[in-house]
């Protein structure tokens, strides 16, 4: 995701170009200055990058809440010190989309299909628990209330296994549980701006299971063209529950293709996803330049796009 970002800023020959690396990595032969961040040293180097720049985009995961704190870090240098704009979402739409249960009740909220989630917490109540054993759900999964991707996700075959695993470690204080729900694992990559939203891609994933754990292994960047028109009402739906999302929304999706195509909204990541590696092709445009224009320019159009489809490996 970065060097694919950094590689469509720089073809736009407009903007110079700094970018963190962890000095474990190669820096970015795209970015004219690369600030290497040795163990620890995050904050400091960030807060230094924060003073040099004028604009800044985040990649960072919503595990252990970074990416929630990153971007309030940037809103108020901000708003206090007339540093950096952020090019992304305000903070209440990522607040939300870093929490799942949060997330689960805005969409309630919004009427827009999702899963049931139960806190971990509210398992180790008997009421509770007697009443969802009861349901005979043949499959659980247990999240982390703010992972990002198929991070930490565990699937169980009883709510018995699951309250077991989570009861370990006191995992139950920061784990939530859901109903397994089958079908294709899907992904569309919007942009929102003012409570709009326009969609770019409808994207179908790649996910392995080894009988307790997923595994994201590849996207087809719109491999599910055919429900181009209900991503797009979906996503009208969540621009509007969160108006202050800007720029670049990632949704993820299942599509319960035995139950008439049945859409559950899983999760929405307010920064960039894996599928904006393919968007460039997929698009025949450049999408830092569209996520810019949508940003910058209050009149903001969507150009003519072409929806290719295109294969991205991991």
């Amino acid at each position: 995701m970065r060097d694919a970002l950094l590689r469509d800023l720089n073809a736009l020959k407009q903007y110079q170009l700094i970018a963190l690396h962890d000095v474990r990595l190669v820096p970015s032969k795209y970015a004219e200055k690369n600030m290497a961040v040795a163990a620890g040293e995050f904050k400091k180097v960030f807060k230094k990058a924060l003073k040099q720049a004028d604009l800044v985009w985040l990649i960072a995961p919503e595990t252990d809440g970074t990416l929630l704190e990153l971007t309030e870090q940037c809103l108020t240098a901000e708003e206090k010190e007339n540093d950096a704009l952020l090019l992304g979402c305000g903070f209440d739409a990522t607040l939300t989309g870093t929490s799942k249960s949060l997330s689960f009740e805005a969409m309630q909220a919004t009427h827009i299909f999702t899963l049931p989630v139960y806190a971990g917490e509210d398992l180790m109540q008997s009421d509770c628990y007697d009443t969802l054993n009861q349901q005979n759900i043949s499959q659980w999964v247990a999240k982390p209330e703010d992972g990002a991707g198929c991070e930490g996700i565990q699937v169980f075959d009883s709510l018995h296994d699951l309250k077991l695993w989570i009861t370990e470690d006191n995992r139950y204080l920061n784990y939530l549980a859901q109903p397994y729900q089958a079908g294709v694992a899907a992904s569309f990559s919007m942009l929102c701006r003012d409570g709009k939203s326009w969609l770019l891609s409808c994207n179908q994933q790649h996910i392995t299971f080894d009988g307790s754990q997923f595994k994201l292994t590849g996207i087809t960047v719109n491999g599910m063209l055919l429900y181009w028109q209900r991503f797009e009402t979906i996503a009208r739906k969540i621009a509007k529950m969160l108006p202050d999302a800007l720029g670049y929304v990632g949704v993820d999706v299942i599509v319960d293709v035995e139950n008439n195509d049945k859409i559950y909204v899983l999760e929405i990541n307010p920064r960039l996803t894996t599928s904006y590696v393919g968007l460039h092709e997929a698009l025949n445009y450049n999408p830092a330049k569209l996520i810019l224009d949508c940003v910058l320019n209050d009149k903001f159009e969507m150009p003519v796009l072409t929806r290719k489809q295109v294969e991205i490996q991991l």
